[in-house]
């Protein structure tokens, strides 16, 4: 054995790009309701990190995944508009859009 263990690859439901499992960040559904980072049992998703927050998910792989319907693909089943709603506030983007349309 070599000794090097590496880390595990995933690839990102918005812009599909393969990357290490700490650069992105993992959306669980579960019956429960949608977990944001962390191991948990569900089907999972995995989306790009932000680059400058580093702890939510990248706006534009978000907005990818929803267009190329890559959270029904990952969870093998349809998302609501409110499920969506649920993600966005989540991963922290609803907090970002408002900010960007005051100003701020």
């Amino acid at each position: 054995m070599s000794g090097n263990i590496s880390e595990p690859i995933r690839s990102c439901i918005g812009c599909r790009q393969r990357r290490p499992q700490t650069a992105l960040v993992r959306l669980t559904r579960t019956p429960s309701g949608i977990v944001v980072g962390g191991p948990s049992a569900g089907r999972g998703a995995w989306l790009c990190r932000d680059e400058r927050s580093g702890s939510s998910a990248n706006a534009e792989c978000f907005d990818k995944a929803i267009a190329n319907r890559g959270f029904a693909r990952a969870w093998r089943g349809s998302v609501s508009a409110q499920e969506e709603r649920i993600i966005r506030e989540h991963i922290g983007l609803e907090a970002d859009e408002d900010t960007e349309r005051d100003g701020h």
